[in-house]
């Protein structure tokens, strides 16, 4: 008696570690589910508290991707952090960027942190789109001037040194 043959499972291909899974990213530029002006900072959950007015906070952008194996760990990071530094700064993951972001910004290497103050005077007129550490979407729009600007994986207290609210 002979055994039918059973046929072998498929397989799915793995993903490349090169290239960018296909499908929508999330917190990709021109979707929002909350709009702020760049006054209003406190980690997008409404206007800021009375006791700080119109004060302006910087903001630490953390572009990455999940293809991308150095940019893993900085999502974590960037929440970390996030909690440890309250509302004396706005923190935004930006999870696989549109090439017209990374154009605008000279980003050549994932991850890449970036940290914006506001700036009426000498800043440019655009909205930065993306994540919350809680996974919100979020839109801080205003005039951003890029004051600081760090690529590849760091350690927490790198980033808080040279990135954090005491570094401007």
């Amino acid at each position: 008696m002979t055994v039918p043959a059973v046929p072998e499972p498929a397989v799915p291909e793995p993903e490349s570690p090169v290239r960018p899974p296909l499908g929508p990213s999330r917190g990709s530029a021109g979707r929002a589910d909350v709009v702020l002006p760049a006054q209003q900072r406190a980690h997008g959950n409404g206007p800021p508290d009375a006791s700080r007015g119109a004060e302006r906070v910087p903001v630490l952008v953390l572009v990455s991707a999940d293809w991308a194996a150095p940019s893993r760990p900085a999502p974590t990071l960037l929440r970390e952090i996030s909690r440890r530094w309250g509302t004396s700064m706005q923190c935004l993951l930006i999870e696989d960027p549109e090439d017209a972001f990374l154009d605008r910004w000279g980003i050549e290497h994932l991850p890449t942190w970036l940290r914006f103050v506001t700036d009426d005077v000498d800043g440019e007129q655009s909205e930065l789109h993306g994540l919350t550490p809680g996974g919100e979407e979020l839109v801080l729009d205003g005039p951003w001037r890029l004051t600081h600007r760090r690529s590849g994986a760091l350690p927490k207290h790198v980033v808080d040194a040279e990135l954090g609210p005491e570094a401007g």
